[in-house]
């Protein structure tokens, strides 16, 4: 049949049925075409077809996605180099590798994308150059290939898929908050997966994420916006880049298609660590038994903030609270911990503390010493007095009933 009649005849009798993601779609055998073969190392040939898409179907509007589909079998062997570029109206589109194929079972699929300011209202004409390799020296574009119009989720744009921090210049063990957003631009729902695109533990010595989320699964709908967040804590003061989040998607031919966000980059500096820490106390003597209450006064006489400080008192006495821990301390800001201290034993004991840095290097700062002094508790004058009555009385009792 002539190519023209075909295409004619392709014209009249399409219909524009929406059916599941598919617009419209035709291959190039419907269209009058055939595979095309090239053999031998380092050849390379090119297909051509020319293709009108129907008249009653608006291309340029935004819910449209012009897309060609590239077949290919390929041989003798699976892995090698082979070249393959696309042309839409005399335009470069698209400069293919194998790596940019899905292949299974001898049969390699690309869906190419084909820009909308390139296509012409009238004939459009799609070009395919297909170049062997050393290894790869049999490449076959299969018929079914073809062109077609669909609506598809995107997120094609770099905003429809971002990721970005809080807080980018921090000092070590310093909190922020990494926000990842995902907008589907177009115009048919998909079931997607977000995920770091390499595990945590590689990074473990890096940072931590303390707290929120770093996954979803589930369906986007057209115009939907996914956002997650979650906060990671420095562990190491370098120049940091976050491992970037990576979205699995479907494309409109059941495929799994993969975008990875943009990276985020962190700089960590070790703080200036300057602690002043002292023991505050109304009393520093008492009795055996009795315990002294106390606050320890935790200062930072630095200009940077500082994270997660474990503090400990140390003393042969008995202390109510061994530990405890600051989460933040401000430049210049004084916090009080409460604990008490008391003895079975009389004596005089130091007081001493340790104010630790706990992350990835372990530092610490020491407290002035200070001192408790338990004594025996004395005994109360009335007590004396009453004793005193006692033997008085006593004696009086003796002397009367001697005398009688």
């Amino acid at each position: 049949m002539n190519k023209w009649i075909f295409l004619a005849l392709l014209m009249l009798f399409s219909v524009p049925v929406v059916s599941g993601e598919t617009v419209f779609e035709r291959s190039f055998g419907e269209m009058g075409y055939e595979s095309l073969l090239v053999e031998g190392p380092r050849q390379t040939e090119c297909f051509e077809a020319e293709f009108l898409y129907p008249k009653d179907i608006a291309v340029e509007s935004d819910e449209i996605y012009p897309i060609a589909s590239i077949g290919m079998e390929i041989g003798p062997v699976q892995e090698g180099k082979i070249d393959v570029n696309a042309f839409l109206n005399s335009k470069e589109i698209a400069n293919l590798t194998l790596e940019d194929f899905k292949c299974s079972e001898e049969k390699c699929w690309e869906r190419l994308a084909l820009p909308k300011d390139l296509l012409l209202e009238e004939e459009n004409s799609l070009q395919i150059c297909l170049g062997t390799g050393n290894s790869i020296t049999s490449i076959m574009l299969d018929k079914n290939s073809g062109i077609g119009l669909y609506k598809a989720a995107d997120f094609s744009e770099e905003s429809a898929f971002s990721t970005a921090a809080e807080k980018t210049d921090l000092v070590k063990g310093e909190k922020t908050t990494i926000k990842i957003l995902l907008h589907n631009l177009g115009s048919a729902a998909t079931n997607v997966k977000v995920e770091f695109a390499r595990p945590l533990a590689e990074d473990k010595n890096a940072f931590s994420v303390v707290e929120g989320n770093t996954y979803y699964t589930g369906e986007i709908a057209p115009d939907q916006e996914i956002k997650l967040e979650y906060v990671v804590k420095p562990r190491r003061a370098v120049h940091m880049t976050l491992p970037p989040a990576i979205v699995y998607f479907e494309n409109p031919f059941g495929e799994t298609e993969s975008k990875f966000s943009n990276l985020v980059e962190l700089n960590v500096r070790e703080p200036e660590r300057k602690i002043e820490a002292f023991v505050v106390k109304e009393e520093e003597t008492s009795s055996i038994g009795s315990p002294i209450e106390m606050k320890l006064a935790v200062k930072n006489v630095g200009n940077d903030p500082l994270y997660s400080l474990s503090t400990s008192i140390e003393s042969e006495a008995e202390i109510s609270q061994l530990e405890k821990t600051i989460e933040v301390l401000q430049p210049k800001e004084t916090k009080y911990l409460q604990f008490s201290i008391n003895s079975s034993k009389p004596g005089k004991f130091p007081i001493g503390c340790t104010i630790t840095y706990t992350d990835a290097n372990v530092s610490e700062s020491k407290c002035q010493n200070s001192f408790a002094e338990f004594v025996q508790p004395e005994i109360n004058p009335i007590i004396y007095i009453a004793i005193a009555f006692i033997i008085i009385a006593i004696g009086i009792y003796l002397y009367i009933m001697k005398t009688g």
